[in-house]
């Protein structure tokens, strides 16, 4: 509540649980033999949050457990009962090896810290882990890839619904754990910020995931503390409830929730970001960088990913960038953007030019892209990527824009992709039933990239004030004019935009 770092915050509370399960040990464990205690999981890492769960284990021979079998009941006892939700593990060696079959237990164990050591534990541990027959690096990577990618796909594969888990969603804290963990294991390295002087990650990307590990970390902190109980979704019932503890006010074009919101969604973007770069590394690393593959002029395929040849593209023009996405849009069998050109088109950001600026050359690179195969696909990769919003401003001013009601469950920007997503399915060959009449009439469009545009523009205006559709066809035409478009085109772009809740309505 006074703005302290949440950083320290969270090592404090750590530190005060330490002392107090010691003084429990020191009691309830005067006279143990051979038996030492870790604290281990998220406690392990030395951060621990309001309501998480205080991981500890118990490290001795089977021998040693049943000695001091009444003592340690005695202990967890007195820790439940003076209000820290302790779990524990009693194991011997051995047992630690046979459960570290489990990746899961061997994450928790390779975090291990001692709170109560017997000679050599420590050193006896660590070695029980980190044998070479248990999860090699390569395996444990993979293991955990698999583990990130299915807990992305019970949410949908997105952070931008109404109510997201800032824990487990894709771009949470787990996210970054994870990678803290493959590093562990790979590199022996305990700080994502030591695999810059590896090679691995930029400084510049270090600090973004620095800075937003603690928009993360701040806001699940505050969660715990509103909600009283160990919440990870950031419901809607604590939102409002939050964002006024952690400072954020209304005023004319925002609520304070909505401020709130928005931080949150654009750090978890830049976690996926710099994530997807930094897990291709990985695998660069255990799997070695492939031959370049040619493909198309300036570009080629490294491992199935897009990479441009030239060492400092794109040289800030913005024209390259869109070379780039139209090699991708016409090879589908792209798996995505290579970690060096994706850190080389982020770095180059800040400098490309927005439409207002770009020459009429770029300005019509821009509108081929939507007449090329998979323009919805290109458009939500240049979302993603940062593109869009840098090619069209106002499409930047509603990235990770909530509105706090019941009907928008997505973001802004996140609500005009699915709605570009919807328009890309009307041109596949199976008609949905739902829109068997759309399918019917997209082949007879003859400028179907009127309606992408339309569809891109229709909810650019949110959170200016005033009517959102009259303001985003005032957008949406003045983007039409810059382009060059013809004024039959303009108009009925701008028409759709200005319509699109009378349509709604009447639909």
């Amino acid at each position: 509540d006074q703005g302290d770092r949440i950083e320290r915050l969270l090592a404090l509370r750590a530190r005060a649980a330490d002392h107090l399960i010691r003084l429990a040990w020191q009691r309830c464990m005067p006279a143990a033999q051979g038996l030492s205690l870790f604290a281990v999981g998220g406690y392990g890492r030395g951060e621990l949050f309001p309501h998480s769960d205080i991981d500890v284990l118990v490290l001795g021979e089977t021998s040693a457990q049943h000695a001091a079998e009444a003592g340690l009941s005695r202990l967890f006892a007195l820790l439940w009962d003076c209000g820290l939700p302790v779990s524990h593990a009693v194991r011997s060696l051995q047992q630690c090896r046979d459960a570290a079959a489990d990746q899961t237990v061997l994450t928790a164990l390779i975090e291990a810290r001692p709170l109560v050591t017997a000679d050599g534990a420590r050193g006896a541990l660590r070695q029980a882990t980190n044998d070479g027959s248990l999860w090699p690096p390569r395996a444990f990577f993979l293991a955990k890839l698999e583990e990130l990618r299915t807990r992305h796909a019970r949410f949908g594969d997105t952070a931008d619904n109404l109510e997201p888990d800032i824990k487990d969603g894709p771009g949470g804290l787990r996210d970054l754990n994870t990678l803290g963990w493959m590093a562990l294991r790979a590199f022996g390295v305990r700080e994502l910020e030591a695999l810059v002087g590896l090679g691995h990650l930029g400084a510049d990307e270090a600090v973004a995931l620095q800075r937003e590990r603690a928009v993360l970390a701040g806001l699940r902190y505050g969660l715990h503390l509103v909600a009283g109980r160990p919440e990870e979704r950031l419901r809607f019932d604590y939102q409002k409830t939050l964002a006024a503890r952690l400072g954020f006010e209304d005023d004319a074009e925002s609520l304070g929730v909505e401020k709130m919101m928005q931080g949150f969604y654009r750090a978890a973007s830049v976690v996926r970001r710099i994530s997807d770069r930094l897990l291709q590394r990985f695998e660069e690393q255990f799997d070695g960088e492939a031959v370049p593959e040619p493909l198309t002029v300036g570009f080629s395929l490294r491992r199935g990913y897009l990479a441009a040849n030239d060492a400092d593209w794109p040289r800030g023009e913005i024209g390259e960038v869109f070379a780039l996405f139209s090699s991708w849009a016409n090879n589908p069998q792209v798996r995505g953007l290579h970690s060096l050109t994706a850190r080389a088109l982020a770095e180059a950001l800040p400098q490309l030019p927005g439409y207002q600026q770009a020459c009429p050359h770029t300005r019509q690179q821009f509108l081929s892209l939507l007449r090329q195969p998979r323009p919805v696909d290109t458009l939500s990769r240049m979302a993603r990527l940062g593109v869009l919003g840098q090619w069209v401003p106002a499409f930047a001013q509603v990235s990770g824009r909530m509105q706090f009601d019941l009907f928008h469950v997505y973001t802004v920007d996140q609500h005009t992709l699915m709605v570009l997503r919807n328009m890309g399915e009307f041109s596949s060959s199976r008609a949905a039933e739902r829109f068997s009449i759309a399918h019917e009439v997209w082949p007879r469009l003859r400028k179907p990239e009127l309606l992408l545009l339309a569809g891109l523009f229709h909810d650019i205006a949110k959170g200016r004030g005033g009517d959102h559709s009259e303001l985003g066809a005032v957008d949406a035409r003045a983007f039409c004019q810059t382009l060059e478009m013809s004024a039959a085109d303009t108009d009925l772009v701008a028409w759709l935009v200005e319509q699109h809740l009378r349509m709604s309505v009447t639909a």
